[in-house]
């Protein structure tokens, strides 16, 4: 065979048969109405769920935006150096404990530590 393809005008009655069988009038109108009607469905529900998702989307990013920001001043607040060493390694060694932080951490701790001398003393004789 040397790859031709040959047409022929004869057809198969078998074939016909079975076309003839499987023919019949499609409501052209209807079902057209019909998938253009889900399709309109489909892209409303699509358009309302986008827009959904850009409001939570939104109401949660202008919730979140508050405490963000007190987040961002307590810990400017927290981090300003008590006394201004300057930029030699005496400012980068004392650097974890020369901030308003530490202090707070040392009054907390003290506090605790005279708590528990006061409350827990005995005065049993």
């Amino acid at each position: 065979m040397t790859g031709e393809i040959i047409m022929t005008d004869q057809r198969n009655p078998a074939v016909e048969s079975l076309f003839s069988e499987a023919q019949h009038d499609l409501d052209g109108e209807e079902f057209v109405a019909r998938v253009m009607t889900r399709t309109r469905i489909r892209r409303s529900l699509t358009v309302a769920a986008w827009v959904c998702t850009g409001l939570v989307t939104a109401a949660g990013a202008w919730f979140l935006a508050i405490p963000v920001e007190v987040t961002h001043l307590i810990s400017q607040v927290l981090t300003t150096t008590l006394i201004d060493l300057g930029d030699s390694w005496l400012a980068w060694l004392f650097s974890p404990v020369n901030n308003v932080a530490a202090l707070f951490v040392i009054i907390v701790k003290a506090i605790r530590i005279g708590r528990k001398k006061i409350f827990g003393a005995s005065f049993a004789s």
